[in-house]
């Protein structure tokens, strides 16, 4: 490949990118206009909790790809703000088991309403069969970086 034909706006690294920036920033927006005091962020952590509560920082670190400091400081900052608690783990000493606060657990459903708008918002006007080859496409790409 000739790398004086390389245009940084059209390769795929750069659209994958700036699509999932815009997309995290529409969730942020949609969550702040709706009055859910949430990031993306905060909200994957939440997301893996309403699916099974009690996790380690460790076991949240893996679900949603982060590194541990990352997590610390995001659970840091939720503890903080009363949606999860930090419960020492019965066994393990030294580990802490994260939960969802009843605050927490109250804003599931506001949330993934507001996740389910941005989905629709980012997919409006593209065909359900462009949709399954796009998705699929995506899966491809996950598998061939990891």
């Amino acid at each position: 490949m000739d790398y004086r034909k390389y245009v940084l706006h059209e390769s795929i690294g750069y659209k994958i990118a700036n699509t999932g920036r815009l997309v995290i920033n529409r969730l942020n927006k949609n969550f702040k206009d709706n009055n859910y005091p949430v990031t993306n962020e905060q909200w994957s952590i939440m997301i893996r909790l309403w699916e099974e509560d009690g996790l380690t920082q460790q076991q949240l670190a893996t679900l949603t790809g982060k590194d541990q400091p990352s997590v610390s400081r995001l659970i840091n900052n939720m503890v903080r703000r009363e949606l999860v608690k930090r419960v020492p783990h019965p066994v393990d000493g030294r580990t802490n088991l994260i939960f969802l606060t009843s605050e927490g657990k109250k804003l599931q459903i506001g949330l993934i309403e507001q996740a389910q708008k941005t989905i629709q918002q980012i997919t409006e006007g593209i065909p359900q069969d462009d949709l399954a080859v796009f998705l699929r496409v995506l899966d491809k790409v996950n598998k061939n970086l990891q």
